[in-house]
């Protein structure tokens, strides 16, 4: 009789072992690499939101108002941009201090608002001492606009002028002039 030929259980259960050992080690990776793919898509959707803002507030002519974290039908002089869910976004204004840049985050932004000049300012929402809601515009000299899962943070910064940039890290603590 000739030789049988194919695999036995031991061989099998050994071969899908380590498979399994193998799998253990790379879906950890495999999340990790999904998280930053969801983080990279967010920060590239805002900012590309952010350039068409500027773009139309500028070619226009008019103020153009992003309204953040909300959705909406867009117009001529409304566009919106909503955070996705499992991210947390952070407004920062930076200041530079003792030749370092210092940020302050900033509560309650819902709108960025460009100018006909490319200048861009925050909007923010706020309940006074009475309880009245109020509106207050905060002029810009430099802002980051953090977004993050909580393990990882993009940014995209926004210059007094106006323009506009996506980082993978902070200026918090970087040398200015």
């Amino acid at each position: 009789m000739g030789k049988t030929r194919g695999f036995t259980l031991i061989e099998l259960m050994v071969t899908i072992a380590v498979l399994a050992i193998v799998a253990s080690f790379a879906i950890p990776n495999f999340r990790a690499v999904k998280a930053k793919q969801k983080i990279d898509y967010s920060t590239k959707e805002l900012e590309k939101t952010l350039l068409q803002a500027r773009y139309d507030a500028v070619l226009h002519r008019q103020k153009i108002t992003l309204n953040l974290g909300e959705t909406g039908n867009a117009s001529s002089q409304v566009l919106y941009w909503n955070i996705p869910d499992g991210q947390q976004i952070e407004y920062l204004e930076f200041k530079c201090e003792s030749n370092h840049w210092n940020a302050e985050a900033i509560a309650g932004v819902d709108k960025l608002i460009f100018s006909t000049d490319g200048t861009a300012q925050l909007s923010r929402g706020y309940t006074d001492d009475e309880g009245n809601a109020q509106r207050t515009d905060v002029a810009l000299s430099a802002i980051e606009i953090a977004i993050s899962n909580g393990d990882i943070t993009n940014y995209v910064e926004i210059t007094s002028l106006g323009k506009i940039t996506t980082k993978k890290e902070s200026r918090q603590g970087q040398e200015c002039s």
